[in-house]
């Protein structure tokens, strides 16, 4: 029997607000709002909030917001936790869109990363708009530091046979106290 891990969500504490930063269509946040108290999705594009809205309309704990992820509109600590996913390499300046997750998150609170590992697909700048050709784990996880993380922990994700992309990582890490 395949068990799908994805499941392993509903451990998140109910009382926590958590964000999706650069949540597009809202994909993330589907699997997060049943889970927690209130969800806020953060995204630039009106056509990915508008998406967004469609996507997650029966979920009353979620609040869309436009915004960019170097200035998000969200308050200072306000988040137990926050994602990015496939979004830094979009980015001119991921140090300030992780400065600006450290500002929103409690202290304390959880940042999750899902990104691409370094690669030499140099056709996605032109494609698909990426700044970067994927992170190598040195350079995350200075830029975590950088930023006032601690805790830093990143791991390779497992390659799915008929992916087409770069391979994937997840770094995890704590907003420090101070």
């Amino acid at each position: 029997m395949r068990i799908r891990f994805f499941v392993l969500i509903g451990l998140l504490p109910a009382t926590w607000v958590v964000g999706d930063l650069g949540c597009g269509t809202g994909a993330v946040l589907s699997v997060l709002a049943p889970h927690v108290a209130r969800a806020i999705g953060v995204d630039a594009s009106e056509e990915m909030l508008t998406a967004a809205r469609e996507r997650l309309h029966d979920l009353s704990n979620v609040e869309l917001r436009p915004g960019a992820l170097e200035s998000l509109p969200i308050d200072d600590a306000t988040l137990d936790a926050a994602t990015l996913a496939l979004v830094l390499h979009h980015l001119a300046s991921p140090a300030l869109a992780l400065a600006e997750a450290a500002r929103v998150l409690k202290p304390g609170g959880r940042l999750l990363i899902v990104d691409m590992a370094p690669h030499e697909h140099e056709e996605y700048r032109q494609q698909m708009g990426h700044v970067w050709l994927g992170f190598s784990e040195d350079h995350m996880r200075r830029l975590l530091a950088q930023s006032g993380f601690e805790s830093i922990s990143i791991h390779a994700l497992p390659t799915v046979a008929d992916a087409k992309g770069p391979a994937l990582f997840a770094a995890s890490a704590t907003r420090g106290r101070a």
